[in-house]
């Protein structure tokens, strides 16, 4: 990510009026008019030299020098932010920054459990992430960095709100205030538990008013799909494993708060442009998890590369009351080739889902499938198949030797393991072996 001053020199040299014409590109390279390019010439030029004398006689460590940004006047005073802009056709990982807008907004609402915010458009969409002094929420802990991302016609912006001092907290939190109303939601990586939360403290404490928000916390859902398939659910994990990003340049979030209070200390800034691009991959990184998240949602067949992603999409569509598309995830994972034990907890998952429906005859036919696998799946298929032949088929003797031999299972497991659970389990297969043992006594069999 280079300066602005650098991208205007870049600029500037592009549309000068002696560069050279190719086919594909008009005479001076932008399709301007040679006025036209001279007045935007002479326009940076000016912008050039204001912010060269701005930073003139600075050292190198000064903030305007190591990470340019603008000062605003607020009614609480002043405050410093910078916008870091990139096309949207821009490369994080695996996807471009503009495939996120094709996605229907209503995906990621119903993966994170949002409802009444069907009219929303991704230009009513915010990203944010937060740096701040510690991992609490008390009166002590400050944001000291607030990147905010959000699209603008063809550009992704991110907004970064620096607290170059403790004193400026309340103007920064007004002028953040004033873009957040810009917008009705907020994506975010744990903000809701997190960065809110301690956003609306520090607000509090500020006597400003905070409205409220949708929010669209990634946290959960991306815990649903990887937390068994990943080392763990963090975003950097994510970024790498998921979407084939590796970060550059960049400060870990865990050294963030030393070197604020070094900045403090000694007001050197150049520390801090690790922990600013840092926050920088992190909004990126919401943008295009966002749309890998929305497409296995979209595409669960073609999209999920593990059995733990199906299994998280199927729960996810028998929640939304679309069984068929549930199930057709817990097929796709029996279909896959050296996943066995998956496959088989497909089959039992499978299997429940006919019983919901009523399929019982298709559910008894997984039943006695698994009964072929391993010692794992001996018991619970046993258990079903014991209810079945009682109640559906009214075969009591069947029934009462499925019964008897899963009390012969059980009982052994008892002997390696005492537990509660065991105890209750035996509990309930006795009263069952009791009751069938009745009822083929009253039918004279």
């Amino acid at each position: 990510m280079r300066s602005l001053r650098d991208r205007l020199k870049t600029y500037k040299k592009d549309i000068a009026p002696g560069a050279v014409a190719t086919e594909a590109q008009p005479e001076g390279g932008t399709g301007l008019k040679p006025e036209e390019r001279s007045l935007d010439a002479e326009l940076i030029e000016t912008f050039l030299t204001e912010v060269e004398a701005e930073v003139a006689g600075l050292p190198e460590s000064a903030l305007p020098v190591a990470i340019p940004g603008v000062v605003e006047e607020t009614p609480f005073g002043p405050c410093y932010y910078r916008d870091v802009r990139f096309d949207v056709l821009t490369m994080h990982g695996h996807y471009p920054l503009a495939r996120t807008r094709h996605l229907p907004l209503s995906v990621l609402q119903k993966v994170c459990k949002v409802r009444n915010a069907e009219d929303l458009a991704w230009e009513d969409v915010c990203f944010f992430d937060t740096e701040t002094t510690g991992l609490g929420s008390g009166a002590g802990n400050f944001i000291f960095l607030f990147g905010l991302g959000f699209f603008e016609e063809d550009e992704f912006v991110v907004r970064q709100y620096f607290l170059r001092e403790y004193a400026e907290e309340r103007a920064l939190l007004w002028s953040l205030g004033e873009l957040l109303n810009r917008f009705q939601a907020m994506v975010s990586f744990n903000g809701k538990g997190f960065d809110w939360k301690l956003l609306e403290t520090r607000c509090t404490l500020a006597r400003l008013e905070l409205a409220p928000t949708v929010h669209l916390d990634l946290l959960p859902p991306a815990r649903r799909l990887w937390k068994k398939v990943l080392a763990n659910c963090k975003l950097i994990t994510l970024e790498q494993e998921i979407l084939g990003f590796a970060r550059v340049d960049d400060t870990p979030g865990a050294m963030a708060p030393e070197l604020y209070f070094a900045y403090q200390t000694d007001q050197d800034a150049r520390r801090l442009t690790g922990i600013f691009t840092h926050n920088v991959h992190d909004i990126l990184t919401l943008v295009t998890l966002s749309h890998h998240i929305g497409l296995m949602v979209e595409a669960p067949l073609c999209a999920a590369t593990h059995p733990e992603e199906l299994f998280g999409l199927s729960r996810w569509y028998e929640e939304w009351s679309q069984g068929e598309v549930s199930a057709a995830c817990l097929v796709r994972v029996t279909e896959m080739e050296e996943q066995d034990e998956y496959a088989r907890e497909a089959l039992w998952k499978l299997s429940l889902h006919h019983k919901r429906l009523q399929r019982h005859e298709q559910a008894a036919l997984l039943w006695h499938e698994l009964l072929t696998g391993p010692a794992l799946w001996q018991t619970a298929p046993r258990v079903e198949l014991a209810k079945y032949y009682e109640h559906k088929v009214r075969d009591f003797r069947q029934a009462l030797q499925l019964t008897e031999e899963t009390l012969e299972l059980v009982q052994s497991r008892k002997l390696v393991l005492r537990t509660l659970a065991v105890e209750h389990e035996l509990h309930e297969l006795h009263h069952r072996r009791e009751r069938l043992l009745r009822k083929l006594q009253a039918s004279g069999s």
